[in-house]
């Protein structure tokens, strides 16, 4: 059975609880747990993970299809791999289409599907500002568009070294100003998190 990503490009790579891939029509699929060219991600390696699935940014997607036993499998261009297989306890993989419809494989290998909801939720857009004082980062993208977002309802517009994912993901803002050292140029933004880390950021908006 086909996911219809099938000459899609990818766009985006995503993490926040899971990883994603995001392409150009709109669609995504997200993973609690994959296989990239043998490389098997989880829970515990997803930084890993992230990098390796950044990998299939710009690629067109060849062919999207899974079994009734709940096995996905992703071509890129003839050349790289993706496989989601079944999980005993969580679900393994979820498809959403650009309409909201969805695919999923849950528990044991059971895929269920919905058609699309007759009235989405709205969803409130990130905006590009200093985040507040205790707001957590929630997400971590990399592609087209890339982001920083916290759980304010802000987000920094830069592609963040996938190295220093570990150090940003899930860490709160412990102090956020506009600059005044001169390790950063005048009117960039100093965000510090709980990690010690700090990212100096050139806004692209007043």
């Amino acid at each position: 059975m086909k996911l219809a990503v099938d000459q899609k490009r990818v766009s985006r790579i995503l993490l926040d609880f899971d990883l994603s891939i995001e392409f150009d029509n709109g669609a995504s699929i997200a993973f609690s747990e994959v296989m990239i060219d043998g490389l098997i991600v989880d829970e515990d390696n997803q930084f890993e993970g992230l990098r390796a699935l950044a990998t299939l940014h710009g690629l067109v997607c060849d062919d999207a299809d899974y079994d009734e036993s709940g096995v996905l499998r992703l071509t890129f261009e003839g050349r790289q791999t993706v496989v989601a297989s079944p999980r005993d306890e969580v679900e393994s993989w979820e498809y959403t289409a650009a309409d909201g419809s969805t695919v999923v494989c849950g528990p044991g290998g059971a895929v269920e599907s919905w058609p699309a909801p007759e009235h989405p939720k709205s969803v409130a857009p990130t905006v590009e500002r200093l985040p507040s004082i205790g707001a957590t980062v929630v997400r971590l993208s990399t592609g087209d568009d890339p982001a920083v977002e916290f759980s304010d309802g802000t987000k920094l517009l830069f592609d963040l070294s996938l190295d220093a994912g570990y150090l940003v993901l899930r860490e709160s803002v412990t102090s956020s100003s506009l600059a005044d050292s001169v390790a950063a140029a005048q009117g960039d933004w100093v965000v510090e998190l709980s990690s010690g880390h700090v990212i100096f950021y050139r806004p692209r908006t007043e």
